[in-house]
């Protein structure tokens, strides 16, 4: 059933982008950004396996970076590993292949890997799957697929927990609705969020706002249904040393709401955007 039902929110999912080329161009901007990544991979490692690799650009240039390992990108929409591997052909990358395959499935294989990265993807296992069940299960999966000592790599979208208790977001919540285009989005965003009376929430529709050309499939996404506490509690259960585990905002963003709702200096260095977690089987 859990399968069945991600195979099915696939389809709807491709058939609610507007554009697949832009989808993909949002993926691939911010990736300097999301090559941080490479910070906390070994410069030995051998062994490589990107989930949620997209059209591959971030998987090909962690093949590049370390071209002594072996890089494998999984994905289930056969259009992007399609796209993934002409991208290979073209460039001649060799230490690189693609495959479209659920995570799960590789558990059947003699397989296992030094390095295991999500990226821009965790949040789409918790809206299209159970929730932060699904989360954990895919987090369960990869620490089955890893090596002793290796790696799990998460740079996604979320906020610490305290976000939830925030409630003096007065200020916040006016310049938001100050901005005269962002009023009808917002009024639906708390149709199918709920009260937007706590910085999560506010936090939460600031990133979706740059997406309204394709606002009803972004409606659809929790980006920031775990927390970044609740990732960390993943990696203990599962005997998981945390080397890393911190939210930020990016550059991109910053600018985009100080420009477009006036937030002040100490405003946006509230407000986060993205978390990368690393943690370490032991």
């Amino acid at each position: 059933m859990y399968r069945w039902r991600l195979s099915l929110d696939i389809v709807l999912f491709m058939k609610s982008i507007k554009n697949e080329n832009r989808y993909l161009e949002r993926l691939s901007a911010p990736l300097q950004e999301k090559m941080i990544i490479a910070r906390y991979v070994p410069p030995k490692t051998r062994s490589i396996l990107d989930v949620g690799c997209a059209d591959g650009t971030v998987t090909m240039h962690l093949a590049q970076l370390f071209p002594e390992a072996n890089v494998i990108g999984i994905d289930l929409n056969k259009n992007f590993v399609d796209r993934a591997e002409a991208k290979v052909r073209e460039d001649g990358v060799k230490n690189i292949r693609f495959e479209r395959i659920y995570l799960r499935d590789l558990l059947a294989r003699e397989d296992r890997y030094e390095i295991i990265t999500f990226v821009s993807v965790l949040h789409e296992f918790f809206s299209r799957g159970e929730g932060i069940s699904s989360v954990v299960k895919a987090i369960a999966d990869a620490h089955e697929l890893l090596v002793p000592g290796g790696r799990i790599i998460i740079r996604d979208m979320a906020a610490p927990e305290y976000f939830k208790k925030m409630r003096t977001v007065d200020a916040l919540h006016k310049k938001i609705v100050s901005k005269e285009k962002a009023v009808p989005y917002f009024e639906s965003f708390q149709k199918k969020y709920g009260p937007t009376d706590n910085l999560l929430a506010l936090n939460h529709f600031l990133l979706k706002y740059p997406y309204m050309d394709n606002w009803e499939y972004e409606m659809e996404e929790n980006y920031l249904g775990v927390t970044v506490e609740e990732y960390e509690q993943a990696f203990a259960l599962l005997g998981m040393q945390t080397l890393h585990a911190k939210a930020y905002l990016i550059p991109f963003l910053r600018e985009m709401w100080e420009r477009e709702f006036g937030l002040s200096e100490k405003e946006l260095d509230e407000l986060v955007s993205t978390a990368l977690l690393v943690g370490e089987k032991g």
